[in-house]
Parts: structure tokens; C-alpha cells; sequence
């Protein structure tokens, strides 16, 4: 999950810019073949990606910060401290057919978690549940690590759960 600091502070005129710069950058981020999604959800500032491995999920979390901390949001006339929030978390999760949106979604338990985690995540920053960084822990290739950051309260009063923060390994 992942969202935007501060979004609900945008104008008008700043959302439209937002809606063309900012979710174009994800747009184009999230259709990179290698990122291997199998579903993605967005409602104004905030995403929902599911993933079938959490290398797959790392790479593209990375991808959308490098993305988007590339682009100057001043020139673009939006806020400086407009950045990405992104939590991952790794567990099973259920395909099934949404009766709102008359289309396939996920849901479960590990959804809600990962939903929990995103809120408490510094901004510019991807947030990681243990479950995700063990999974990354048993790459060969050693291409992110997950660095302990504590146990922190999750939102909504859902519990304490121990993070990581996600970084590229030997960064």
C-alpha cells in the first residue's frame, strides 16, 4: 500500500498536475513487465499492488521512489514535502471477484496488515513486515535487505509489528 503525504492539501490546480506528473511517474513505473503485478488499485493518492513474490514487490517499490524522487516537484508548482509512503507486507492473500467494481480484487487478513503499515512509514520511505524481509533474506542475489527498525504501533490501534526499512543491499 502507499500513498502521499499531505495530498489532501493540494488546490485544484495542484491536483490536476498531481494527477498527470505524479500518477503518470506511478503509471509508468507499475506497467515495467519486471515488476510482475497481478493487480493494481488506486484512489486518488493512494495505491494497492498485489504481488505474487516480494522480490518483485521490492524492485517496484524501489523503482517507484527512484521515479518519482527524480522528478522536481517545485517545478511542477507542488509541494517539496509531497513524497511516497509505501508498506509492504508478505502473506496469502484471496482472489475473488469484488461486487462493487464487477472485477477481480484480493483480500484477507495480510491485506489489512500491509494497510496498517503504509500510514506509519516516513515519508519517501518503504516500510517492510518481517515475513517480507525473510522472504527477501533468502534471495541469492542478495538484492535488497531489510534494516530493523522496531516494533512500531500499527494504524487503527491493529497491533505492534516489527519493520524493516526495504534498501537495495550494500547501499
Amino acid at each position: 500500500f502507499g500513498d502521499f503525504k499531505d495530498f489532501s492539501k493540494l488546490t485544484d490546480r495542484q491536483l490536476r498536475v498531481f494527477v498527470t506528473d505524479i500518477m503518470g511517474t506511478v503509471a509508468r513505473v507499475l506497467d515495467r513487465p519486471r515488476h510482475k503485478l497481478l493487480f493494481r488499485n488506486s484512489w486518488g493518492d493512494g495505491l494497492y499492488l498485489v504481488f505474487d513474490d516480494a522480490l518483485a514487490a521490492a524492485r517496484c517499490a524501489m523503482d517507484l521512489q527512484a521515479g518519482l524522487s527524480a522528478l522536481s516537484l517545485s517545478d511542477l508548482g507542488l509541494p517539496e514535502n509531497l513524497s511516497l509512503r509505501l508498506g509492504g507486507h508478505f502473506g496469502p492473500v484471496y482472489r475473488g471477484r469484488d461486487p462493487v467494481m464487477d472485477r477481480p480484487n484480493y483480500f484477507g487478513t495480510h491485506v489489512s496488515r500491509t494497510a496498517r503499515i503504509e500510514p506509519q512509514t516516513p515519508e519517501g520511505s518503504v516500510y517492510v513486515s518481517e515475513p517480507f524481509a525473510a522472504a527477501l533474506a533468502l534471495d541469492p542475489d542478495r538484492e535488497f535487505t531489510g534494516d530493523y527498525v522496531g516494533a512500531i504501533p500499527l494504524a487503527k490501534k491493529y497491533g505492534d509489528l516489527p519493520v524493516y526499512l526495504l534498501r537495495r543491499y550494500g547501499g
